[in-house]
């Protein structure tokens, strides 16, 4: 068990303690249910939590519970949406974090929740959507469709094995799973899909500006200078932006260091690791 507990939440990956989290608010609130059908208790504290956490269709009742703009995303009221939930979770999140960082994953999986909660109270206060489907929304299927969306741009001819269908590419597989999902929101509750599609969105396009260069999910973090001192020489070399002589400035050296955070080692040019090279045989 110990060692089952150390490299499930000890690996840094934001995954399990998700998955947890959905696990735990299911069995608690069927704990709830079950009092309440053995008359334990009076209170009915199923359909209160339930109501309580989930994402209200009603701009007025939501501002009585905005937690509920991330709550929404962590319930499940059926086991095989739970348990579905948390395969394509799990399976996504691995195929993510062998290519990306955790704060990518993060802002991935945050922003769809957050970007889909605020379509799903935008149409709700349009009459044509209003008294259409529920009249709230839970489920984790919408940030699920943002990290599936953002791989489907990273590496779309990734391969997985199925039983009985053999190796089946990731484009494939997502694919249909969105447009599945989709069309059953679609048909159900077009509020729901407006949610889930600007997730699928949001996801598409955090990879899009990822793969241009453009980590969104640095503006949540604060930049940190790297502690790598370079000493400078009289210029005789050719420039790199700031660099010069044999050596670049801090900025440079900055500038690497975040490239190789973001793309690996591997993204670096030749003139760039000869940098990086000089800089730390200089510091040593």
């Amino acid at each position: 068990m110990k060692e089952f507990l150390r490299t499930t939440y000890r690996s840094g990956s934001p995954v399990p303690y998700i998955i947890s989290t959905k696990i735990l608010l299911f069995v608690l609130i069927y704990i709830f249910d079950l009092l309440y059908d053995t008359e334990t208790i009076t209170l009915p504290l199923f359909d209160q939590t339930l109501a309580l956490l989930s994402l209200p269709k009603s701009f007025s009742v939501f501002l009585q519970q905005p937690w509920s703009l991330l709550t929404y995303s962590f319930l499940n009221q059926n086991l095989l949406e739970l348990l579905f939930d948390c395969l394509w979770l799990y399976w996504t999140g691995r195929i993510f974090l062998n290519l990306l960082q955790t704060r990518q994953l993060i802002t991935v999986y945050i922003g769809a929740i957050i970007w889909g909660a605020f379509m799903y109270l935008g149409m709700g206060q349009l009459q044509v959507f209003a008294q259409q489907g529920a009249s709230y929304l839970y489920s984790g299927a919408v940030a699920n469709a943002a990290v599936i969306g953002s791989l489907l741009i990273l590496v779309p001819e990734t391969e997985i094995r199925l039983f009985l269908f053999g190796n089946v590419r990731l484009r494939t597989i997502g694919l249909i799973y969105l447009a599945l999902q989709l069309g059953y929101y679609t048909l159900n509750d077009q509020s729901a899909a407006g949610a889930y599609a600007v997730a699928i969105i949001w996801g598409v396009g955090f990879m899009h500006a990822l793969k241009q260069g453009n980590d969104w999910s640095l503006l949540l973090r604060k930049k940190k200078r790297h502690s790598l001192k370079v000493v400078h020489h009289k210029p005789t070399g050719p420039t790199y932006k700031s660099y010069r002589a044999d050596l670049p400035n801090q900025e440079v050296i900055d500038e690497i260091l975040d490239k190789i955070s973001l793309n690996g080692y591997d993204s670096l040019s030749a003139f760039e690791k000869e940098i990086l090279f000089k800089a730390s045989k200089q510091e040593k």
